[in-house]
């Protein structure tokens, strides 16, 4: 071995990342440790992307699995540490896989959350009830037995307790998938006919500005949080509104009152994660107070945690991953990049005939997800885009200009 090369001892260390349905953002090359042992259990699908991503190779083994209920799963992780013994820690940024992943660490015995840690973060109304006195919209659990019994009856109560306009969503998805505005008893009704395969809440529709807030938890304290600002609310966008949101500046009045909320929210939560982190959804109501919407314990997905890592030096998926791992996480005292933002633009029904890139002032990188003649349909949820740009400017007011000229242009030319 030549002088300068460093020998590590990689035995008996080992970090297992499971993943179903969220992608990474990260570069997984990043997860990568010199002296611990890397192994993914990954769905086909993100095998498949992995690879074609050309990032495999970053992994020490690649075990794929379609079944990632907690048993199944618990086998899975049992026999890669039977194959490599030691110190283990079962990492997981994947909303869908949390509670099987909690699971797994307590039935073996693996350091980090428990199953009692992240049950109010997989179920919806499970986190409403865990946090009494919080300002959030009225709501009740869909019982679609009830309404077969008497569908009349059954939609008039529900409707008297939240009122119209009411707004129905799983109690156990993320990015508007399944979600639907109601305005009438007739709409509700029909919607019940079709309502798909989950377990729903219906809710107060919430008027007011949606903001996000991420923030990183080292033994149950905050010790990085940021402000973002939604240019629409996350249903909107399969109405094809764009989605996206920027980074706010310090001396915004509304970010001392969303970071406040933010604290407040995360103090009344009694089982969270302690290491981790955050992204939580916040509506300002046209009075100026905060409205809790949802908060998940995982990172914002989008373009976010590049958004934070331009103007804050952070990456909020990164972090996860480093607190889980119950490594140092640092974040830069005091650094302000640009500002940031993000912008997605969803598919819609037609045949491609080309891209538009409006002329924008901030620097910026472009991605296409689509090309000319392919047919698509419209978008149902914020997974499904055609084409994405992330920009980024020292001055606040072109970077708004910007996003007003790209949420008002026609970007995606059709046939």
């Amino acid at each position: 071995m030549p002088e300068n090369e460093q020998r590590f001892d990689r035995v008996g260390k080992l970090d297992i990342v499971v993943q179903n349905v969220a992608s990474f953002r990260v570069d997984p090359a990043s997860l990568a440790r010199p002296d611990r042992s890397l192994v993914l259990v990954c769905s086909p699908v993100k095998e498949k992307m992995l690879r074609d991503r050309g990032r495999a190779d970053v992994f020490d083994e690649v075990v794929v699995t379609s079944d990632f209920t907690p048993d199944a799963l618990a086998s899975v992780v049992q026999a890669v540490v039977e194959r490599r013994p030691g110190e283990v820690r079962l990492l997981c940024h994947d909303e869908y896989v949390l509670g099987a992943a909690a699971a797994v660490r307590e039935k073996l015995g693996i350091p980090g959350d428990r199953p009692a840690d992240v049950r109010a973060f997989t179920d919806k109304l499970a986190m409403k009830a865990a946090l009494p006195g919080i300002r959030m919209p009225r709501h009740v659990r869909w019982d679609q037995e009830s309404f077969s019994r008497d569908p009349d009856g059954y939609v008039a109560g529900v409707l008297g307790t939240v009122g119209l306009p009411a707004f129905v969503k799983p109690v156990n998805e993320s990015g508007a998938v399944g979600v639907a505005r109601v305005d009438s008893a007739e709409e509700l009704r029909a919607w019940a006919e079709n309502s798909g395969p989950w377990e729903f809440e219906v809710d107060e529709f919430v008027r007011g500005t949606l903001y996000h807030v991420d923030s990183a938890v080292r033994a149950g304290e905050i010790v990085h949080v940021h402000v973002n600002q939604d240019l629409y609310p996350c249903h909107e966008y399969a109405d094809g509104k764009v989605n996206g949101s920027f980074t706010l500046p310090d001396d915004d009045p509304v970010v001392p009152v969303l970071k406040a909320f933010n604290e407040e929210v995360l103090a009344t939560l009694r089982d969270k994660p302690r290491d981790g982190v955050f992204h939580h959804e916040i509506f300002l109501d046209p009075s100026g107070e905060p409205v809790f919407l949802e908060i998940a314990a995982r990172a914002p997905a989008a373009l976010i945690p590049m958004t934070g890592r331009i103007r804050w030096g952070v990456d909020i998926e990164q972090a996860l991953f480093t607190l889980q791992r119950g490594e140092p996480f640092v974040p830069p005292a005091g650094y302000r990049g640009p500002f940031a933002a993000y912008v997605y633009f969803p598919k819609k029904a037609g045949t491609v005939a080309g891209l538009r890139r409006p002329a924008i002032v901030s620097d910026h990188r472009w991605t296409c997800n689509v090309r000319p003649g392919d047919l698509l349909g419209d978008a149902t949820d914020i997974r499904d885009f055609a084409a994405s740009v992330l920009l980024w400017n020292d001055d606040y007011a072109a970077l708004r200009r910007d996003l007003d000229l790209l949420d008002a242009a026609t970007v995606l030319e059709l046939v």
